[in-house]
């Protein structure tokens, strides 16, 4: 009687045990690609997730000022979501004409879509049929243009700031990480003797166009060298990094890396 016992309580666990592994765990994110698209593992299975009713700028635009804000929007999104838990929810279409999931996201307590919005780093956009939630996002937009946030900050003419002695000294164009090679980098250093100021400066791929980096407030001391990696952040080189999904720098048809200050004037430009 006790080894049927046993035998029923031990087929009693596996059978348990066989039916939590069928439960669907969590989607967990993987990968920020931009501000509004992510990629999700569920269940060992891969998925790029498009954010709905939203859109951010992109990286790849030509206007260093947007191109800037596309950067802030991709660093805010990983804050908010890169390697956490989240809960996908879906409205009326399933995918978008590139295959990818169209979902509204949350965080913990957070609507996603709704926090890029209100911070300034998105536009509420409708995208028929899929405008459940389109009111939320569009209060959302309105608080960031009363606030003046963001898209929706009041231009202003920075005043002029003279960059000396400072160069582009080195491009890493060959990343070793595969496909993306989200570790190629460009390297700037002081040549002088004083301190520069490279706030508002602009760091341009002028080859394509695009992508660009604005550099924030930051003083560069004399003999300090700083990296602008692609998709990477390495506090020790500064922690600047082009917020870019793909490679940047053509290995077999060299790039020219162009820097120009805040007034739009040449500093440095380099190739390989």
């Amino acid at each position: 009687m006790k080894i049927k016992y046993l035998s029923i309580v031990l087929i009693l666990l596996l059978l348990i045990s066989a039916i939590g592994c069928l439960v669907p765990t969590d989607p967990l994110v993987t990968r920020v690609i931009d501000g509004d698209t992510i990629e999700v593992n569920i269940d060992g299975a891969v998925y790029k997730i498009r954010y709905i009713g939203i859109d951010t700028p992109e990286l790849d635009d030509k206007r260093a000022e947007y191109s800037a804000l596309a950067q802030e929007a991709t660093r805010f999104n990983r804050q908010l979501v890169e390697r956490e838990t989240v809960r996908l929810e879906k409205d009326v279409s399933t995918v978008d004409k590139y295959g990818r999931l169209l979902r509204y996201v949350y965080v913990d307590d957070i609507f996603v879509n709704a926090e890029l919005v209100r911070q300034g780093l998105a536009w509420a956009k409708a995208y028929e049929p899929d405008t459940k939630y389109q009111d939320i996002l569009e209060k959302a937009e309105a608080e960031a243009r009363q606030d003046k946030i963001g898209l929706w900050t009041t231009p202003t003419t920075p005043p002029s700031i003279i960059v000396e002695n400072v160069q582009i000294t080195y491009i890493f164009y060959d990343g070793l990480v595969p496909n993306v090679e989200s570790d190629e980098y460009i390297e700037i250093t002081n040549l002088g003797d004083q301190p520069q100021d490279l706030t508002g400066c602009v760091l341009i791929d002028i080859s394509d166009g695009y992508p660009s980096f604005t550099f924030p407030s930051y003083i560069l001391a004399p003999d300090e060298s700083i990296r602008v990696y692609t998709n990477e952040y390495h506090p020790e080189w500064g922690g600047f990094s082009f917020e870019y999904p793909r490679a940047i720098w053509n290995n077999s048809e060299p790039d020219v890396a162009m820097l120009y200050d805040n007034q739009g004037k040449e500093v440095s430009r380099k190739s390989y």
